[in-house]
């Protein structure tokens, strides 16, 4: 139950009239009580009930914002009150699924039966429960149900319907009232029994946890937009079997390990259908409560560590999908991108030596052994490596090094537009005919605003990326079209690509709630999108990098990279998909 000094702030109530008919109305608009519609049909029927009755409850609108409530009513024939607090914040950190158990062990339900309300596994109720008590520091599910009534942690309507709960005042306020009797000519049918599962009808949930605050804020902005797109394009031909799809986001510190688990707890508490998000700092918790969740997950972590958590243990990770080929293919896509300029004669190095300057990413893996071992069977040599580069001054630092040590290119081993950008600019400053070689930041259009013209003639390199074939054009004029600004050439494909890749995999599975049959879908096929072709068969389930993994680019994505020519993204690597030739960057040397 929110504190006293939030409770006492209750500055909504409606006093309803014998009748149900609104009286008195404070500190609301006529629109806001419309929209809650639904707890004010709770205290009508609280109002038609004999004796005095008084109850405070959660309560979630048709946007899942929760509201604490209470409602009083002296008794038949007399006025209702109800008021309430917006935006109430559960307390003990009990998350809405929580919440939904919690309320149902007040009924004294097992685990199996709260899963059929619920419309979930029994291992995920079980997780819920061991979560419940821990948090309510109670040993017993009596113990919680005991706590739930003294401090009101409940949740109305119960959800799964009322029946079983008829003798509790929770499940009295919960029953619908009758409808009406049908006129004698053209009677309709009886509606059919009621079922403790969800209706069908409810929207299908895509929970997403993607940050829309702090430093990547516009890369998160970018995978809501993309993903928001392709749901629109879906509802606006039918939804899934008459189902639309509604995305749910969870903004999050993508580099707090604590940030990345409350974000992910509470996409399980409301029970979404599916899980998405991008990369991650510490991939791992995600993937821990995915696999509790059971729901199918697919992430673009780029991550081989993860792939590999995935194929060594399948029973507990099977629902988890990377879709994107792993970073493992980041250090020998530089060696094969350089040797393939130099060796079409788009590139005259003037020595045999490359440089790798890594920044600092937990479970990363930029395959440098064989990067290592490909650079020394074409010719080049790997001799300046840096691990580990943390801070601003550390990027500009390097930066100055590689510049003094003038290697024929440099691999600037970070995912942040800000950490790459420090490089480039300490660079810049006294240039060596060194070719720039970025992974991934500069696929973000602010970054080319933020550098300028120094972002010119740079290459930068991608494991997937937005192709530049009518596929892609088309989207990316839709989605010009619906954001007034522009998609950047990596996430805001892969969003888009994910959801579809989703309805797909719904549409031909029993149900989305089916999670085992939606996760078969999902391994079968091969799905071409905005990105290259996704294919899921591997043990690993994750996608497949063309042409470092398959010479077939028709199941893998293509590791592209670009180079910024005259401000555009242009692919130069690898055919089939180049657009245009490597342009001699401006800070050379005449």
């Amino acid at each position: 139950m929110p504190n006293d000094e939030t409770t006492v702030a209750t500055a909504h109530e409606i006093v309803l009239t014998p009748g149900g008919e609104l009286s008195t109305v404070r500190g609301v608009g006529a629109e806001v009580a419309g929209r809650l519609e639904g707890l004010l049909d709770i205290a009508r029927r609280a109002g038609r009930l004999a004796g005095h009755h008084e109850l405070s409850f959660y309560w979630r609108d048709d946007d899942n914002r929760v509201v604490f409530a209470t409602v009083r009513s002296p008794g038949h024939e007399s006025r209702t009150s109800l008021s309430w607090v917006d935006e109430a914040e559960l307390p003990h950190g009990i998350t809405q699924r929580e919440l939904d158990v919690l309320t149902l062990l007040v009924g004294g339900l097992s685990n199996a039966q709260i899963a059929t309300r619920l419309w979930t596994s029994v291992r995920t109720v079980s997780t819920h429960v061991e979560r419940v008590l821990a948090k309510l520091e109670v040993a017993t599910r009596a113990g919680a149900a005991a706590v739930a009534v003294e401090e009101s942690l409940l949740v109305l309507p119960v959800p799964g319907g009322p029946e079983g709960f008829e003798r509790l005042l929770i499940g009295r306020l919960s029953t619908p009232d009758p409808e009406p009797a049908p006129p004698l000519l053209g009677r309709r049918p009886p509606p059919p029994p009621r079922s403790g599962r969800r209706s069908v009808r409810r929207p299908i949930l895509l929970g997403s946890a993607f940050p829309t605050t702090g430093q990547i804020a516009d890369d998160g902005l970018e995978m809501v937009r993309a993903s928001q797109l392709a749901i629109d394009e879906i509802n606006a031909r039918g939804g899934i079997s008459g189902r639309p799809v509604k995305l749910v986001n969870v903004d999050l510190d993508i580099r707090s390990s604590v940030s990345v688990a409350r974000a992910f707890d509470e996409l399980a508490g409301l029970d979404v259908d599916a899980m998405v998000s991008g990369y991650l700092d510490d991939q791992r918790v995600a993937h821990e409560i995915a696999a509790e969740h059971q729901a199918p997950y697919l992430h673009a972590a780029t991550l081989d560590s993860m792939v590999r958590v995935v194929e060594d243990n399948p029973g507990r990770y099977g629902n988890v999908f990377q879709i994107c080929p792993s970073d493992t293919n980041y250090g020998p896509g530089f060696v094969n991108a350089m040797s393939f300029l130099r060796e079409s004669g788009q590139l005259s190095p003037h020595s045999r030596s490359l440089a790798v300057v890594r920044g600092r990413w937990k479970l990363g893996d930029l395959g440098l052994e064989d990067a290592v071992a490909r650079a020394e069977r074409d010719g080049w040599r790997i001799d300046y490596l840096a691990d580990d580069v943390v801070g601003d001054e550390a990027w500009r630092e390097h930066g100055r090094r590689v510049a003094q040590f003038a290697p024929a290119a440099v691999l600037i081993g970070t995912y942040f537009e800000d950490e790459a950008a420090q490089f480039v600019r300490a660079f810049q400053a006294d240039p060596a005919p060194t070719v720039l070689y970025a992974l991934y930041a500069p696929s973000i259009p602010r970054f080319r605003i933020d550098l300028g013209p120094a972002a010119e003639g740079l290459l930068w390199a991608t494991t997937t990326g937005t192709y530049s074939d009518d596929v892609a054009r088309r989207f990316s004029q839709r989605y010009r079209d619906a954001w007034a600004v522009s998609p950047g050439r990596s996430h805001a494909g892969i969003a888009y690509d994910r959801v579809r890749i989703l309805a797909s995999a719904w549409a031909r599975a029993d149900s989305p709630r089916d999670f085992a049959s939606v996760i078969e879908s999902l391994r079968q096929g091969v799905h071409r999108g905005v990105n290259g072709a996704y294919s899921f068969a591997n043990a690993g389930q994750s996608a497949l990098s063309y042409p470092m993994a398959t010479p077939d680019p028709s199941i893998g994505m293509a590791h592209l990279v670009f180079q910024i020519q005259d401000n555009r993204q242009r692919i130069v690597h690898p055919e089939p998909y180049t657009e245009a030739r490597f342009r001699r960057p401006a800070w050379w040397p005449a």
